[in-house]
């Protein structure tokens, strides 16, 4: 979940939304300063001409603080009772006469949200003087912090509604992977993730043609190789007793044998038939894979620990017999030594380093061959992993010292080890 990229935008909004309210945050603070110190210059200049007045008759007075843009107006109760006091403390730059007056209730400084007032209680009639305007407070902060909000929500829920097709790519895969089974996404749109979803569609519509390919040369080159077989075995009754008889018929059935576990791979890779998991002596596995390929006991140097695994065994003969005879056909001297501790078989023979990028995935591939075996349809190890994988084990290669180490890990997670 750590990971999700769908986790990672919405943290990086959230962190974004978070810096922008604690910078509005301190520019409203700012602003407010800014309020409170211009509420304080215009206050202070009508004190000032309120001094000025101060030798005025009441109308000479009014018409003096008219021509400087003030306004007066009966101090009524209602209106009173809409207006607050403009500072919470006395400014410390008000004269001092006017800070006592102040003090003592003599003069109030009001305000609503525009007009900034000053109220002389004591005058003869009372004062209600109005600067219009003078509290306004700037409402474009408030509408840019809005706007901003706004559009970066717009902005991650576009966002996120172009990633959510991710989800869909992710749970196609995931099902192919599980089921084997791919469901087309066939995405209309022409950005990048739809981009990649039409390539993966294209990329495994090309991958299950391949598939059905080798599935139908599979069953085709089975199918032509039983005719030939049952008229070789038809016509074994025939021919004189003796060694090239014999020979014939293991060749016959060994030949059938081939057959009988390309069906069997074929239906467990395909999810057709479940191996049969029982226990299993690796001992006689292996002697069984011996006389499938017609090997003596010097050419196969083995070293048991008695302990049993849980697989298909006659499945697994097949695992034994290739491993075996790939180890045999590429090593010069013609031998392999298999050792086996606990869970572990490891296969060794003396060999050459394998090419540089050849990997054990790579050999393991259907078809493949190397250029000194060309002659080879390349499936022995491709039928060896599609079986450990059809049982959950693990199989391993290294080099070392002119040896080739080929380790199979038994330990099915289906089964519980004691």
């Amino acid at each position: 979940m750590r990971q999700s990229i769908f986790l990672k935008i919405t943290l990086l909004f959230l962190i974004t939304f978070i810096g922008m309210g604690i910078g509005f945050f301190a520019v409203h603070e700012e602003l407010l300063k800014e309020h409170r110190h211009q509420l304080e210059m215009e206050a202070g200049n009508l004190f000032l001409h309120l001094r000025k007045s101060v030798p005025l008759s009441y109308p000479m007075r009014r018409i003096y603080l008219q021509k400087r843009g003030y306004s007066i107006i009966s101090p009524s109760a209602n209106l009173l009772k809409t207006l607050k006091n403009t500072f919470d403390t006395i400014p410390e730059n008000f004269p001092e006469e006017i800070k006592e007056s102040m003090q003592e209730g003599r003069i109030q400084v009001l305000k609503d949200e525009r007009n900034l007032y000053i109220y002389l209680t004591k005058a003869t009639p009372p004062m209600l003087i109005v600067k219009s305007g003078a509290a306004a407070k700037p409402v474009w902060p408030e509408i840019v912090f809005l706007v901003l909000m706004i559009s970066l929500l717009l902005l991650y829920w576009l966002i996120i509604k172009t990633l959510f097709p991710l989800k869909t790519l992710i749970h196609a895969i995931v099902h192919y992977g599980k089921e084997g089974n791919y469901t087309p996404i066939n995405s209309p749109k022409k950005d990048e993730i739809a981009l990649v979803a039409n390539a993966l569609d294209g990329a495994m519509r090309r991958n299950q043609t391949l598939m059905e390919a080798r599935r139908l040369f599979l069953r085709n080159i089975m199918h032509e190789l039983k005719t030939p077989i049952t008229v070789g075995k038809l016509a074994l009754p025939f021919l004189h007793s003796g060694e090239e008889k014999s020979i014939l018929e293991r060749a016959f059935f060994r030949m059938e044998h081939l057959i009988g576990e390309l069906v069997r791979v074929e239906q467990i890779t395909s999810g057709a038939l479940a191996p049969n998991i029982q226990p299993c002596q690796p001992k006689a596995l292996i002697d069984k894979a011996k006389e499938l390929l017609f090997l003596s006991d010097e050419t196969v140097v083995t070293l048991y620990d008695d302990s049993v695994f849980y697989a298909d065994c006659d499945v697994f003969i097949t695992v034994f017999k290739n491993l075996i005879d790939n180890a045999i056909k590429y090593s010069p001297d013609h031998m392999v030594r298999i050792t086996q501790q606990g869970s572990s078989i490891v296969f060794c023979n003396r060999g050459e380093p394998w090419p540089s990028g050849t990997s054990l995935k790579a050999l393991s591939e259907p078809f493949f061959h190397s250029n000194e075996n060309s002659y080879s349809f390349g499936l022995g190890l491709y039928i060896v992993q599609s079986i450990i994988d059809a049982h959950n084990f693990k199989l391993t290669h290294h080099y070392s010292t002119n040896e080739h180490y080929f380790t199979l890990e038994c330990r099915n997670p289906l089964v519980p080890l004691d």
